[in-house]
């Protein structure tokens, strides 16, 4: 088990659930085996984080100006959360705002975000990553380009 695995493990944990991708590409897929399959198989998805918003002054990692969010990077937190902290005019739903979301890396980003409605459409907060959002029974889902 590499440490973002451990990490992944211990925050789940600790927040009681369990990160099965298996599961959660079953639900992502609603009622549509194929769509599973691929991603499972072809979008190689794994689950990266979990982000928790916040309104607590933290020693923030970094200010992405673009998307107005202070964050904690979920590599400098020992259970690999992602805490972040909103600007009032941030250009995200509340569903990310207000609750946490789950974060997962997949591979043929362009093409999964194909397959779904975006909530929070593409960005790249870093050079070498997209992000974007979809929505699941209310909460973010987030993917993050491999």
């Amino acid at each position: 088990m590499n440490r973002r695995q451990m990490l992944a493990a211990a925050a789940a944990f600790g927040m009681g659930l369990a990160f099965d991708v298996t599961k959660a590409a079953d639900a992502l897929s609603g009622e549509d085996p194929e769509l599973k399959k691929w991603l499972l198989e072809e979008a190689k998805m794994e689950f990266n984080h979990v982000g928790i918003p916040t309104e607590q002054d933290l020693e923030w990692d970094t200010y992405l100006e673009g998307i107005k969010v202070h964050i904690m990077e979920y590599e400098n937190d020992p259970f690999g959360i992602e805490w972040m902290k909103f600007e009032d005019d941030a250009p995200f739903p509340e569903c990310i705002r207000k609750r946490p979301h789950v974060a997962f890396k997949i591979a043929n980003f362009d093409e999964v975000i194909k397959k779904f409605k975006l909530i929070v459409p593409v960005s790249q907060p870093r050079p070498w990553m997209k992000t974007c959002f979809v929505e699941h029974k209310g909460i973010g889902i987030e993917f993050i380009s491999k």
